[in-house]
């Protein structure tokens, strides 16, 4: 008889990548529609200054207008709006100004006229499947007992 064992997986870090792509840009200001940009642990500023982690050039979108908050297991992550003009558009229908709120992997947000989808990909099988046979199991197991009664 042959048993499978899953065994959940420990996230670390090097195991999930965060991006946000851009979903609808703007070809002119060169904010084109597949850009990724990788988010890294913390804070990731969004805006159109060049200090910013993730620049955006649309006119549209205010010097600092976001940060993009990735929790250090990058699990969780919060847009907090930075007192933008605009706001933060949070599909379908949530406007954010001057406050935060947690997004999920998935989730789309728009920041001027540019519309961004954050995703969160796991490079490695959260799963391990193992398979044992029952036999060799209990064998090994009373082997192990045997060494510890010796």
């Amino acid at each position: 008889m042959m048993v499978l064992f899953r065994k959940k997986k420990e996230s670390h870090d090097s195991d999930r990548i965060v991006q946000l792509t851009i979903i609808h840009g703007n070809n002119d200001t060169g904010d084109i529609p597949g850009k990724i940009f990788n988010l890294r642990c913390g804070n990731n500023l969004i805006g159109r200054d060049s200090l910013c982690e993730i620049v955006l050039n649309s006119e549209t979108v205010s010097r600092r207008h976001a940060n993009l908050k990735v929790s250090y297991d990058k699990g969780k992550f919060t847009v907090v709006d930075l007192g933008s003009a605009n706001g933060i558009l949070i599909k379908p229908s949530t406007i954010i100004k001057n406050e935060k709120k947690p997004l999920k992997s998935g989730d789309e947000i728009q920041i001027g006229e540019i519309l961004l989808k954050l995703l969160a990909i796991d490079q490695d099988e959260t799963l391990r499947t193992m398979t044992v046979d029952v036999k060799d199991f209990i064998k090994e197991i009373e082997e192990e007992n045997q060494k510890k009664r010796e």
